[in-house]
């Protein structure tokens, strides 16, 4: 008779588990498609600047020091967003995996939200203070010109 107790124990058990499972799959998929929709709320919610100092999440970063070197070389003035949107078609394709569903107008707006870089009214794009820490952390020079 104890033997029969522990069985179905075993089974109640292992059929919580498998529930519990289940709620945690939907939980996962609901938060994988709220991120990929970007319902609004905090900004900057997939990735913040804090994390490209953390080794797991710093490839992601990557993609994006050659992007912000190519901007300081602008100086003051910037370069311009025709320009970083070629430069932004051919980092997504060098990296599809990252740019994956992802429109130059967000790329955009990501640096932005970090304080990385900033738009001007003449069509513009231009490095900022933090932009050029950021690129000093990373190991690329900032010319002269850009501060």
């Amino acid at each position: 008779m104890p033997v029969l107790f522990l069985t179905l124990a075993a089974v109640i058990f292992f059929l919580l588990v498998l529930v519990a499972l289940g709620v945690a799959q939907l939980a996962e998929r609901k938060e994988e498609r709220r991120l990929f929709l970007q319902i609004p709320g905090k900004p900057f919610t997939v990735i913040s600047v804090a994390q490209a100092f953390e080794e797991e999440s710093a490839i992601l970063w990557e993609t994006q020091v050659p992007a912000l070197h190519q901007i300081a070389i602008g100086g003051r003035k910037g370069v311009s967003v025709a320009k970083m949107r070629r430069f932004f078609q051919g980092t997504a394709k060098q990296y599809p995996e990252l740019y994956e569903g992802v429109r130059f107008e967000q790329w955009i707006r990501f640096l932005e939200d970090a304080e990385l870089i900033m738009l001007s009214t003449d069509d513009r794009i231009a490095i900022t203070q933090q932009g050029q820490q950021f690129l000093k952390y990373r190991v690329i020079p900032v010319l002269p010109s850009a501060a």
